[in-house]
């Protein structure tokens, strides 16, 4: 006698009738993978994990009344053990990480579901993550850019160190500028300017005119 693989149990939720139909048709192809309901609005969404508790909610994003960002944070507080897939168009893919850091595990485009869904509904099932790869190089390229307006905080920040004069002295050497170029600029001596390259290093924790150069560009 063969052991039967245990049926995953999934509710689909999204304003449009012809959509939920759409996957609804999409699901009963996949082996092993049941419809417990479905959900016109995040609120009926919330109370059918209340009352069903579902393995996977499917989610549409925008929805009226309550978002499918704020379904998503008050499933993980209802029931923690339904794991929710955003279910969504790729014209609204920029909601992805607000999606992921409401709690969702799994993101699909609707324009893909036909080809995806299955595969995030077998890898959210069994505790693991999915985005879809049409949205992979959405998502590394806003990993991306979250991390370097982080490192452009942190060059604000430690050019925040400086003094007004200190700062201008390092804005001329982001420009390639010599130490006798910006003695005359500043219409300083040179000393006064290495003294002031000195300070600058010491409060910047740098060893170089090259990474002065490279906080002062990220700072920008």
């Amino acid at each position: 006698m063969t052991e039967t693989s245990p049926t995953t149990r999934v509710l689909i939720v999204d304003d449009d009738p012809m959509v939920r139909q759409q996957v609804r048709f999409i699901l009963d192809t996949c082996p092993g993978v049941s419809v417990t309901g479905e959900a016109a609005d995040g609120a009926a969404a919330v109370e059918a994990v209340r009352t069903s508790r579902p393995d996977i909610a499917l989610m549409d994003v925008s929805m009226p009344g309550m978002t499918g960002i704020e379904a998503t944070t008050a499933i993980g507080t209802v029931n923690a053990s339904t794991r929710v897939i955003a279910l969504t168009a790729l014209g609204h893919d920029d909601v992805l990480m607000d999606m992921l850091r409401a709690g969702a595990a799994g993101f699909v485009p609707k324009e893909y579901a036909v080809e995806d869904l299955e595969a995030a509904i077998r890898h959210v099932a069994r505790g693991d993550s999915y985005v879809s790869p049409h949205c992979q190089p959405l998502l590394i390229a806003q990993l991306t850019q979250g991390r370097e307006v982080s490192r452009h905080e942190e060059a604000q920040g430690l050019l925040e160190r400086l003094s007004e004069r200190e700062r201008e002295v390092a804005a001329h050497v982001a420009t390639g500028a010599k130490t006798a170029d910006i003695a005359a600029a500043m219409y300083v001596s040179e000393s006064t300017v290495k003294s002031q390259l000195d300070s600058i290093r010491t409060k910047l924790g740098v060893g170089s005119r090259e990474e002065i150069a490279v906080l002062v560009e990220r700072a920008r």
